[in-house]
């Protein structure tokens, strides 16, 4: 799973010492160890630098194309825009959906 997210050469590495973008990734690895149906992701790219962030992306669009259903809330249009459906809220209502299911 390390691996997936780019954190191979870290294994023996505790997360108190890691950065924060690594440790978003561990969780993110941790999340996926299991292989659940449904994975949640809050902000899953948030303290990620660009290059991290696509990493991770096209590591959720593999997961999704092998039938994971990914439920991810994010800030950003540009990560929005790997979803198949999107929910838009603004002062927690929905203002727009887009469904592609």
């Amino acid at each position: 799973m390390l691996k997936q997210v780019g954190l191979e050469s870290k294994v023996s590495i505790r997360p108190p010492f890691l950065s924060g973008g690594e440790q978003q990734r561990v969780a993110i690895a941790r999340a996926m160890a299991n292989s659940p149906q449904i994975l949640l992701a809050d902000e899953p790219t948030g303290n990620l630098d660009e290059a991290n962030s696509q990493i991770i992306m096209d590591l959720f669009a593999d997961l999704n194309k092998r039938g994971m259903t990914i439920v991810m809330v994010t800030h950003s249009n540009e990560v929005a825009q790997y979803a198949k459906s999107q929910i838009r809220m603004k002062d927690g209502r929905i203002i727009a959906a887009s469904m592609d299911i």
